[in-house]
C-alpha cells in the first residue's frame, strides 16, 4: 500500500511538472502587447524538451498524460497559427514598402535621364542614397502618412529586397553614363573653344608679322629716303610712295 501510494505521488507530481512547463510554453514567448510572437526559435525549442518530458517523465497517470498532451497541443496550434499570421502580415509590410522603395528609385532614374548639370545629377544621387535608407528595417525616414505603420517592424522580405536592389543598381549604372557623358560634352566643348581661341590667335599672330615686316620695310625705305608719306589708320600703316 505505501509502495502504491508512492507510486501516486511520482505521478502527481511528474504531472505537475509537465502542466508547469506547458504553461510557460504558452506564457513566455510572446510580446508584452500581445500583438506579434517574437521568440519562435526558443518557443520551438522549449516545445521539443516538453515532448522529450512526456517520454520520460514516468510514472504519469494516463488520463493525466491525456490531458497534458492534449493542452500541449493546443499551445503548439496556437503558437503555429500566430506564426502563420505574422509570416501573412510581415509579407504585406514588406510588399508596401517594397513599392515605397521601388517608387524613390524610379524617382531617381528619370530625374538622373532628364538631368542636365551637375546639381540635377546630385539630386538624382541623394534619391538613390534615400531608397537605400528606406530598405533597412523599419519606418524611419518615411512620410508623415508611413509613420502610422511604425507599429509593424517594417521589415522586407528577402524577395523584395533583391527587386529593390536590382532596379536600385540599374538606376545607379544609368546615373553613372549620364554623368560620365555630360562631363565627357563638357570636356569635348571646353576643347573646342580651347581650339578655336588657339586659332583666333594664330591669325592675329600672323597679321601681327605681316605688320611687323611693313614696318621694317618702311624703315629701311625710309633710310634709303624713298618715301615720302606715311599715313596711320587704326593699327595698319599705309605707305603712299612717290
Amino acid at each position: 500500500m505505501l509502495d502504491k501510494e508512492v507510486w501516486k505521488e511520482r505521478c502527481r507530481e511528474n504531472a505537475r511538472t509537465l502542466e508547469t512547463e506547458i504553461n510557460r510554453l504558452q506564457s513566455d514567448y510572446g510580446d508584452l502587447l500581445g500583438l506579434f510572437w517574437r521568440r519562435y526559435d526558443e518557443f520551438w525549442a522549449h516545445a521539443r524538451r516538453i515532448s522529450e518530458m512526456f517520454k520520460t517523465l514516468k510514472p504519469l497517470f494516463q488520463e493525466d498524460r491525456e490531458r497534458l498532451w492534449a493542452a500541449y497541443s493546443t499551445v503548439c496550434e496556437d503558437m503555429k497559427q500566430a506564426q502563420g499570421r505574422e509570416r501573412k502580415s510581415q509579407e504585406a509590410d514588406s510588399h508596401e514598402k517594397r513599392e515605397l522603395v521601388m517608387s524613390k528609385i524610379r524617382e531617381a532614374y528619370f530625374q538622373a535621364k532628364e538631368a542636365a548639370d551637375s546639381a540635377e545629377f546630385a539630386q538624382a544621387d541623394a534619391l538613390l542614397s534615400e531608397a537605400v535608407a528606406w530598405m533597412r528595417n523599419g519606418w524611419e525616414g518615411f512620410n508623415t502618412i508611413t509613420q502610422l505603420l511604425t507599429l509593424r517592424p517594417g521589415i522586407m522580405t528577402r524577395e523584395d529586397r533583391e527587386e529593390c536592389w536590382v532596379k536600385w543598381k540599374e538606376a545607379k549604372e544609368l546615373l553613372r553614363l549620364r554623368r560620365d557623358e555630360f562631363y565627357a560634352d563638357m570636356r569635348a566643348a571646353r576643347a573646342g573653344r580651347w581650339h578655336d581661341w588657339v586659332e583666333e590667335n594664330d591669325e592675329l599672330i600672323e597679321t601681327l608679322r605681316t605688320e611687323i615686316d611693313e614696318c621694317e620695310e618702311l624703315e629701311r625705305d625710309a633710310r634709303s629716303g624713298n618715301v615720302a608719306m606715311l599715313v596711320k589708320k587704326g593699327k595698319s600703316v599705309i605707305i603712299l610712295r612717290i
